[in-house]
């Protein structure tokens, strides 16, 4: 499948680094990359035990974005190079598989919202490595994938690029603020480096496959909608972008000949960005009763563990209510991540999601607690 995003539109290069691939945003760049028009080659660092176990992490990140009986036991395309390496050694620096290198997309993350020590290790101390990596080579573009969260809990409705990141920011969560330092360190250590920084907003779902690749970030609505309750104003708005669209703008900002600004928002936008009560609405229609009043509105301290196992089941509610806890202050927000600079590159305006929201809700046939460990087991994001 090419998406309609940028349909057969690439450019030539010798040879992407590419980190990240195992994650779901990472596999499906390089799915989307390997059904263009790309014609380069590609070189993927992967953390494992041995080479066959780093291939077979590959495929089957590739396999996840496949609408045939794809399986894991395929050859990957010649042009895919797996680089078995940890992102935060040296080992690999001087691999002859860099000596090509032209683009650099650093997409490895640890996307935890917890407070372990480990969160900033290797999202600083991540791009940091790749960039002294790349130090010295002739580079055309290193991309590294930030998040537009980097703005904190206190900024303006619509938020710019360069209105952050700022050391003024209060961050609710460790890996904002880790993304938001890793920023400031490539562009103070490394200003000798072609960098361009992107940051998606919340990526939730794949326009066709809806949440069969990885059912990130949409366990979170499905909970909302089974609880009916929320602790923010229905007209509060939510930017959300498809996994595939995005890839596709990464795409864009990796291979344009050129770019007029250095830090890209790859979100909704105000055109794109959905407010909740058109999610009740679409929520209505997909499964009945109406929208008007389909939520409760109140405080946290009126969601217990008992009203969230009778809402999500069995399974670890307590557990579910501290992710609960994280996320709600995330949709209390209502924020936009103004989108014009990507748009004026060329890049189509996403789909709203509400428009592809239906096969998410199909294809969600794990429970919601099983859907949850997706953004709680870190390994899924590392590289």
């Amino acid at each position: 499948m090419v998406n309609g995003f940028l349909r057969k539109r690439s450019w030539s290069a010798p040879t992407v680094f590419l980190t990240g691939v195992t994650g779901f945003l990472g596999g499906a760049f390089l799915s989307d990359l390997l059904q263009s028009s790309f014609d380069g080659e590609v070189v993927c660092l992967v953390r494992a035990d041995d080479d066959d176990s780093a291939e077979e992490r590959v495929r089957r990140s590739l396999s996840r974005f496949s609408t045939s009986r794809f399986t894991t036991s395929y050859s990957l395309p010649r042009n895919v190079k797996v680089l078995r390496g940890d992102l935060l050694s040296n080992d690999w620096h001087d691999s002859p598989y860099l000596d090509g290198v032209k683009h650099v997309l650093h997409l490895a993350a640890s996307t935890s919202f917890g407070n372990s020590r480990a969160i900033r290790t290797t999202n600083v101390g991540g791009a940091l490595s790749v960039a002294k990596a790349m130090r010295g080579r002739s580079i055309e573009r290193f991309v590294y994938t930030g998040t537009a969260a980097i703005c904190g809990a206190s900024p303006n409705p619509v938020v710019h690029e360069d209105d952050f990141p700022s050391e003024r920011a209060t961050h609710l969560v460790a890996y904002t603020r880790s993304k938001a330092e890793a920023e400031r360190q490539l562009a103070e250590q490394f200003a000798d480096l072609p960098l361009v920084i992107a940051r998606p907003s919340i990526v939730v779902g794949h326009t066709e496959l809806g949440c069969k690749p990885s059912g990130s970030i949409f366990w979170v609505l499905r909970a909302v909608e089974a609880l009916r309750f929320i602790t923010w104003d229905l007209e509060n708005r939510i930017d959300v972008v498809p996994v595939d669209w995005a890839a596709s703008a990464l795409r864009h900002l990796l291979f344009a000949p050129y770019l007029k600004h250095q830090r890209y928002h790859v979100s909704a936008g105000k055109g794109g960005s959905v407010r909740w009560s058109e999610l009740a609405a679409e929520y209505a229609r997909l499964r009945g009763g109406t929208s008007e009043d389909r939520y409760e509105i109140g405080g946290m301290r009126q969601l217990t563990a008992k009203r969230v196992m009778e809402a999500a089941g069995d399974g670890h509610p307590r557990h579910l209510l501290h992710a609960l806890e994280l996320y709600y202050r995330f949709c209390s927000l209502d924020l936009v991540f103004d989108n014009c600079r990507l748009l004026k590159e060329g890049v189509p305006a996403p789909p709203k999601f509400t428009e592809y929201m239906r096969v998410c809700e199909e294809s969600s046939t794990a429970s919601i607690y099983d859907q949850m460990r997706t953004d709680l087991e870190p390994s899924l994001t590392l590289a």
